[in-house]
C-alpha cells in the first residue's frame, strides 16, 4: 500500500520481500508500483544501483527528471534505531522552513528510516540528502529517475 506524505505526490511504500526481488531484478516494473493516475506511471525511468557504505552521506540532491525513486534493497546496521543512512526530503525553496502549517505546501522535513523494501517516490524538484552511514553500516539502493 502506498501512502501520501503531503498534498503534493510524495508517496511510500514498504515492499514485500518477493516484489522486493522482481523490481531489483528488473526496475522497469517500478512504473507498475504506482497508483492509477500517478502521472509517473507513463513515463520513461532510468535507474542505477548505488552502495551507501560506512561514511557515506549526501548533501542536497535532485532528481534529474520531473520524478524521482528511491527503493532500499538492502540495509546492514550494527546500530539500529539510529538515523543512520537516513533519506531526509526537504522543500528547496528559500523560506519553506518558515511555513505556519506544515504540509501548506510543504511545511518540515521529513526523514525516512532506510529499511530493506523502503521504495520513496517523489517529485524531480524536491531536495533530498542521506544522513551519513556509520562506519559498520551499508546500505544498497536502487535510485531511479523520469527520463
Amino acid at each position: 500500500m502506498i501512502t501520501s506524505l503531503w498534498e503534493s505526490p510524495v508517496l511510500t511504500a514498504e515492499l514485500t520481500g518477493d516484489v522486493l526481488a522482481r523490481v531489483a531484478a528488473d526496475p522497469r516494473m517500478l512504473p507498475d508500483l504506482l497508483p492509477a493516475g500517478h502521472p509517473g506511471r507513463d513515463l520513461t525511468w532510468t535507474s542505477r544501483t548505488e552502495q551507501w557504505n560506512g561514511g557515506y552521506h549526501a548533501g542536497l540532491r535532485h532528481g534529474t527528471g520531473a520524478w524521482c525513486a528511491l527503493l532500499v534493497l538492502d540495509a546492514r546496521t550494527d546500530a539500529p534505531g539510529t538515523l543512520s543512512g537516513a533519506v531526509i526530503l526537504h522543500d528547496p525553496r528559500a523560506g519553506s522552513a518558515n511555513v505556519g502549517l506544515p504540509g501548506l505546501p510543504w511545511g518540515r522535513p521529513v526523514t525516512l528510516t532506510t529499511r530493506p523494501g523502503l521504495l520513496a517516490v517523489v517529485p524531480g524538484w524536491l531536495g533530498w540528502q542521506v544522513a551519513p552511514v556509520l562506519a559498520e553500516d551499508e546500505r544498497t539502493v536502487l535510485t531511479a529517475d523520469t527520463a
